[in-house]
């Protein structure tokens, strides 16, 4: 078996307009892959949801090759329950999106700015004797789990940033 890297995640919302500012604003997600509405009978099949949901789809991606997108998915008539989860920690099951970012700072800022929950502000992370960074995580607008690592992969060796 071949297995690519991961194409996207693939994140269920409950409002697709709010969902699509935050990933926008907030983190700077601003080139849109596809947006539309999932017509074809197979979208519901594939989803676990009841033929005739209405399913509306914004996939966001950093410029550069199709991996490692967000796909934002909005379903009503019916909408499916919202899952009661902890919002100050991780939940079992929980995945995590963990992205690089150049600089922290700002990312925080508009979180703060914004009244979006910080699980933890830029800190610095020692994971070993040669490496560490700063990290930071919060959640989106339903709750799904954000990573933050600071490094500019631009710059080239990540162990310059050890401490």
């Amino acid at each position: 078996m071949t297995l690519s890297p991961m194409i996207r995640t693939a994140v269920m919302v409950s409002d697709l307009d709010r969902s699509v500012a935050f990933y926008k604003n907030v983190l700077e997600i601003t080139e849109v892959y596809y947006e539309g509405e999932l017509e074809h009978p197979t979208a519901a099949k594939l989803l676990g949801m009841p033929q005739g949901v209405r399913t509306r789809a914004q996939i966001l991606r950093v410029p550069g090759p199709d991996f490692g997108m967000i796909g934002l998915f909005e379903c009503s008539n019916p909408k499916p329950p919202q899952v009661e989860k902890r919002r100050d920690g991780i939940n079992i099951g929980d995945m995590c999106m963990v992205f690089y970012c150049d600089d922290l700072d700002p990312v925080y800022e508009r979180l703060v700015k914004g009244n979006h929950r910080v699980i933890c502000p830029p800190t610095f992370l020692k994971v070993d004797e040669l490496i560490g960074q700063r990290e930071m995580t919060f959640l989106d607008p339903d709750g799904a789990l954000l990573n933050l690592i600071e490094w500019d992969p631009e710059k080239g060796d990540r162990f310059a940033y050890v401490r």
